[in-house]
């Protein structure tokens, strides 16, 4: 692997790290979702699995570390790739304007942190041997919140990351 390849990983987690330390007081209002899935546009499947997996790896030791960290990167590591292979593209080849693909991107990053939370909560369920619809339902507010923020921090962080590359091109 290239040293470019591991500091932008190293640089990207250090920076979903400290951002989830900065807003773990908050109940599921996280931007790392969104810093994953923009990720995986614009530096592949690996490089964002990559990013999460040490991102949740370092951030359990300071936030707890358990079984649930496996559950953690088992869900996010499905929603990236359902991110990259099916959600996104599909906004690519819809004719909408970039307003309005931006609008959708936004609103299916939140249905990917729903879909997240979803699969946390089975595997939680399936390792605490609770019943798997009783625990959904009752994370469903943590779910929707998580949506919430993923919906608003996703068009900050794509602007962010494309203000970033074009600079990088320039130089």
């Amino acid at each position: 692997m290239p040293l470019k390849k591991i500091s932008r990983i190293a640089i990207l987690s250090a920076l979903a790290i400290v951002l989830r330390i900065a807003f773990a007081g908050f109940p599921n209002i996280q931007p790392i979702t969104a810093i994953f899935l923009v990720c995986a546009v614009f530096y592949g499947l690996w490089e964002s699995v990559l990013i999460m997996s040490v991102t949740m790896l370092v951030t359990s030791f300071l936030l707890g570390f358990g079984p649930w960290v496996l559950g953690q990167i088992i869900s996010f590591g499905s929603i990236l790739f359902l991110w990259k292979f099916i959600c996104y593209p599909l906004t690519k080849f819809l004719p909408l304007s970039r307003l309005n693909k931006m609008i959708l991107q936004a609103v299916l990053a939140g249905l990917m942190s729903i879909i997240y939370g979803i699969i946390v909560d089975a595997y939680s369920a399936l390792l605490f041997a609770a019943p798997l619809f009783a625990y959904i339902l009752a994370g469903m507010t943590f779910n929707l919140m998580h949506a919430v923020s993923t919906v608003l921090f996703y068009p900050i962080i794509v602007s962010i990351f494309r203000r970033l590359l074009s600079d990088e091109k320039i130089m």
